[in-house]
């Protein structure tokens, strides 16, 4: 019999759940695309990405403190009602002042024309979705309830799907009636999680004593946020920032094509996110030991599988970025492709940014991740500035690149300050610093890319446009492209954190199994 709240099931199906939640939540998103054109979907991700910077000025690290209030021990009724209180308080407070003291000139200026009812609307759809659902699921994952939190997510990711293709049916997608679909979707998931949540006592009384006083709280609330304060508040301005200044100077067109890069790339994620987290717990176990040997073998290992591994699946979809906007969205969405095929690389350094900040987390060291995070984030917003402002008709003239900007300006902040942790490290550690092997590997996979499409090309046409068509050449591409990869793996074991005698070692146990 499975045991559901086991820490190893609960992995397992937090994993699974998760890939078919993101991999069903991505061909949603596409179709909401394709259907509104690059302007509408800007204009939707743009309302939508500033009130995700908002929550972050809102909140205040208050929805850590909770999670990790909650997850220490049982409480009483008291505590989920002084948090639902604060939450409330955060939706009120904001959609005042977005419905009625705001002036018009402030809304214009802030959300660059969109009217006064679209942006309240967004509001509603943006805190549903990113501070009620997730306060719920908090308290589901906080009580050992994975199963039913991750059930009612693929069952909210599906029933948002068929809807999606229901209006699409009837022809009424359009930007006000995704925001609707998003309100009722997590009001609805909310509302039936907490209810089977009570049901199992998870929020009740006799869970747990009652709690202490709102003085007593409110200090607890104040001792863990303070530290975590001011980098909300950067926080804020970073997400607005490039949310606001590519509507600005590109245009919600522009938007929607940096929206769609984005929204690709996360697929490369997909993999390299599901093998951190088994490897999350060896690390701060290690740490927690002070067994430094082990620390660094996995940190360098683990480093280096984890960026090739996604240079590996991103250096096969950069050369098929034209074909596959194309393929997926039409001809309207063609000028996303230069953004698309940079920021496939995004992926790459973020899992190793994710493996640096373990490292650093694990070890107590939130001052320098903290530090470091701040700084890069305040350097990035006049970079973000000077890559989308117009040449011409601003005091400041920049390089008016639009979507393609940010996309550069994503991957290459993401690529310095990445490696700058990965150098605190090293110097913490007293390691070398590791660097060679990103040059050296990313360069292969994306030159064996391009040679793998290219040989496909001299048997198919790769201008077609049908899918059917595009299937024998992909394919064909990508068996070739496996082919160079294990022979470059194979020549360069370094590359993984493996030298020749692990690749034997490693054949001779399959040899014998």
């Amino acid at each position: 019999m499975i045991n559901s709240t086991s820490i190893k099931t609960r992995f397992l199906i937090s994993v699974a759940a998760n890939m078919t939640r993101t991999v069903i939540g991505f061909f949603s998103g596409l179709l909401v695309a394709r259907s509104l054109n690059p302007s509408g979907y800007g204009d939707m991700t743009f309302l939508l990405g500033s009130f995700v910077a908002v929550r972050s000025l809102l909140d205040m690290g208050s929805s850590s403190a909770f999670y990790t209030f909650i997850s220490q021990r049982p409480r009483g009724n008291r505590f989920y009602r002084y948090y639902f209180i604060w939450l409330a308080i955060q939706f009120v407070i904001p959609a005042l002042l977005v419905a009625v003291l705001m002036p018009r000139e402030m809304m214009t200026r802030i959300w660059l024309g969109q009217s006064r009812m679209m942006v309240l609307i967004a509001f509603a759809a943006a805190f549903t979705q990113q501070q009620l659902w997730q306060t719920v699921t908090q308290i589901g994952e906080s009580s050992r309830k994975t199963v039913l939190i991750q059930v009612i997510n693929i069952a909210v990711a599906i029933s948002h799907l068929l809807l999606v293709l229901g209006l699409l049916a009837f022809g009424f997608v359009t930007v006000t009636t995704m925001f609707w679909l998003l309100i009722a979707e997590n009001l609805a998931a909310s509302v039936v999680a907490l209810w089977f949540l009570r049901k199992m006592r998870v929020i009740a009384g006799a869970n747990g004593p009652e709690d202490a006083s709102p003085r007593s709280l409110f200090k607890d609330y104040y001792i863990y946020c303070k530290p975590l304060a001011l980098l909300s508040v950067v926080a804020f301005f970073y997400e607005f920032a490039d949310r606001w200044l590519l509507q600005r100077f590109g245009g919600s067109t522009q938007q929607g094509f940096y929206q769609i890069a984005y929204q690709f790339s996360t697929v490369s994620l997909l993999a390299t996110t599901s093998i951190l987290n088994v490897f999350w717990k060896e690390i701060a176990e290690a740490s927690e030991r002070q067994d430094k040997e082990r620390l660094a073998a996995l940190y360098h290992k683990i480093s280096r599988s984890l960026v090739i591994l996604g240079a590996i699946l991103s250096g096969f979809l950069i050369p098929w970025s034209g074909q596959l906007v194309l393929l997926i969205l039409g001809e309207s969405y063609i000028m996303a492709v230069p953004a698309l095929a940079i920021m496939f690389l995004y992926p790459i350094h973020q899992s190793l940014g994710q493996i640096g900040g373990t490292m650093v987390l694990a070890q107590g060291r939130t001052g320098a991740y903290m530090t470091l995070a701040i700084i890069m984030k305040l350097i990035s917003m006049p970079i973000s500035y000077l890559v989308q402002a117009p040449a011409h008709g601003t005091p400041i003239p920049g390089l008016g690149l639009g979507a393609v900007g940010l996309a550069l300006k994503m991957v290459g902040m993401n690529i310095i300050s990445v490696n700058i942790l990965a150098w605190i490290i090293a110097q913490y550690h007293d390691w070398k610093f590791d660097w060679l092997y990103q040059v050296v590997g990313i360069s292969l996979a994306v030159g064996a890319g391009y040679l793998a499409k290219t040989g496909a090309g001299f048997f198919w046409d790769l201008s077609a446009s049908e899918a059917l068509r595009l299937l024998p050449p992909f394919l064909a591409s990508g068996v070739l492209y496996l082919i160079l990869m294990t022979m470059v793996i194979l020549t360069m074991p370094w590359l993984i954190g493996m030298d020749r005698g692990d690749i034997q070692n490693l054949f001779a146990r399959k040899r014998a199994a």
